[in-house]
């Protein structure tokens, strides 16, 4: 513990990124000092005071939020050792949002490439291209719930867009799309609710699903299966209109006793789901089990996996997004919590190449921008929405939000 309520200690300063290092960086600080006074500190010794860059400060594993007084006292720091300090360019605020109006709620949103997808509680799949315009498709009779891309493949030497809707009509449908086209190859029938989410294998070779029904059930995305050449022979005999080819699920997976809202891919044989039964399954698909349970003291919105971190993601109906580390081996384990909403949080998505950040979506309309190692103070408000934030997705480069107000929100990050 510090003795004075003004001690002197001695700091270590250190950047990974070769631009900012300096030469000497031992130095005597005030125990009081804060982000403010490192900031000069290190700006003065940069020569950049005139500069517009600011840097953000790590001690340990957390960022410096308060004086070093506290972060010495929580941690029991006596102030006789040298506390080193890592410290780099704080993230700039993003630019502001490119905004599409769409003719309904969104209830899931993806990018790939130059385009961005989002499925409409009115069933349709909205094709956005990078000049904004938009063309909409009819894939479900009630509403859309999730989409994800798959992947992109090749028929007849054209290039298309694989992806998966799931719906309020109990089913999920694999639809392709291309410039000026769009339609259901197949329909994946066999939940008995509301399909609530949906997730790509890494190896792009198998989805899964989660259902108000609390089963998951994982599918193949081949789209050249036996069933598939027997289908079609039957309907070539048919002279009837030609509807999506039927696919039933490779597994079916019980053990949740409410409803899915979350489901994504570990790796390529293990699951992780939330729940509205206040809980965080991992499942092994080739064991065909649940091989960890996670509980909490909340009902929970959706889930996401950092390969990065090797952290669980999950926002929940207390406001709050909740860390947890699976390779411990108590029953709740609490990594950390993220407070910055005010409402439900309804999705998680982290950042494609960063272990430490990550993006939530909220009821109070807000998307927020977190460094997992600040809980208490998210870095920035990527989004505001007229209502509720329902959906929203980090690839390509792009952070898309989308809610209740029928407003697609694209930042570039």
């Amino acid at each position: 513990m510090l003795a004075a309520a003004d001690q002197q200690i001695q700091i270590k300063l250190k950047s990974a990124e070769e631009k900012f290092q300096i030469d000497q960086n031992v130095f005597s600080v005030s125990s009081n000092s804060s982000q403010t006074e490192l900031q000069q500190l290190v700006k003065n010794l940069l020569d950049l005071s005139d500069s517009d860059i600011e840097f953000s400060f790590r001690v340990g594993e957390e960022i410096l939020q308060n004086t070093l007084r506290k972060y010495c006292e929580s941690c029991n720091f006596s102030g006789e050792a040298v506390l080193e300090i890592d410290y780099q360019e704080k993230r700039k605020a993003p630019d502001v949002s490119d905004v599409v109006d769409l003719d309904d709620w969104l209830g899931g949103v993806a990018a790939y490439d130059s385009q961005c997808f989002a499925g409409l509680y009115n069933g349709q799949l909205a094709v956005i291209g990078l000049d904004g315009s938009t063309k909409s498709y009819e894939v479900h009779n009630k509403p859309i719930k999730s989409i994800a891309f798959i992947k992109t493949y090749e028929e007849e030497k054209r290039k298309k867009n694989l992806l998966v809707t799931t719906s309020l009509d109990q089913n999920l449908c694999y639809v392709a799309v291309e410039d000026s086209d769009c339609s259901c190859l197949y329909s994946l029938r066999g939940h008995t609710e509301t399909v609530t989410c949906c997730s790509v294998s890494p190896s792009k070779e198998q989805i899964a699903s989660g259902s108000w029904d609390t089963h998951l059930k994982v599918w193949s995305t081949s789209l050249n299966e036996p069933c598939d050449s027997e289908q079609v022979s039957k309907r070539r005999k048919n002279t009837g209109p030609q509807s999506s080819l039927l696919r039933t699920p490779l597994l079916t997976l019980g053990g949740h006793t409410q409803g899915i809202t979350g489901i994504c891919w570990k790796d390529n044989s293990q699951l992780i789901t939330s729940s509205s039964d206040m809980s965080v399954k991992i499942w092994d698909t080739q064991l065909m089990s649940c091989g960890k349970t996670i509980s909490v003291n909340s009902s929970l919105q959706c889930v996401d996996w950092s390969d990065r971190s090797q952290l669980i993601a999950a926002g929940s109906s207390d406001k709050y997004v909740r860390l947890f580390d699976p390779r411990g081996q108590s029953g709740t384990i609490v990594h950390s919590t993220l407070q910055g909403h005010d409402l439900w949080v309804s999705c998680v998505t982290w950042s494609p190449t960063s272990d430490v950040e990550l993006v939530s979506g909220s009821y109070d309309g807000r998307s927020l921008l977190w460094d997992i190692r600040s809980p208490r103070s998210y870095l920035a408000v990527i989004s505001t929405h007229e209502d509720k934030v329902l959906c929203c997705d980090w690839s390509d480069g792009k952070l898309l939000s989308g809610g209740s107000d029928s407003k697609l929100h694209i930042t570039k990050l």
